[in-house]
């Protein structure tokens, strides 16, 4: 993958999460987006971070009130950014769950 598509693809990616946001109470889940990193911070004080890894075409997820971490490649395929461990994990869908595990709410993804 290209430079360019790479950046495109993360661009629409934090941008459609950064939206998906506009419905949750920050007092739950304060939405952070910096320079490609994203901080998600609930209110048990755990963060949750994405960020960009450009040198290897990934986003990496940090989930810090678990101790786990993922890196997601972009499947063109299913056009989704999925874990690069073939777990099955999908970066949106693992965002939406740890939402509704933290604050009870769903994302409107």
């Amino acid at each position: 993958m290209e430079e360019k598509e790479y950046r495109t693809l993360v661009d629409k990616t934090f941008k459609y999460l950064e939206k998906s946001f506009d419905s949750i109470d920050p007092d739950e889940a304060e939405f952070e987006s910096a320079m490609g990193t994203i901080a998600i911070q609930f209110s048990d004080r755990t963060k949750c971070i994405l960020s960009v890894q450009p040198s290897v075409k990934q986003i990496w997820l940090a989930n810090a009130g678990k101790g786990v971490a993922h890196h997601f490649n972009f499947d063109h395929s299913s056009e989704k950014w999925l874990d690069d461990k073939g777990k099955g994990i999908e970066l949106l869908s693992y965002v939406k769950d740890l939402v509704k595990e933290k604050t009870g709410r769903e994302l409107a993804l």
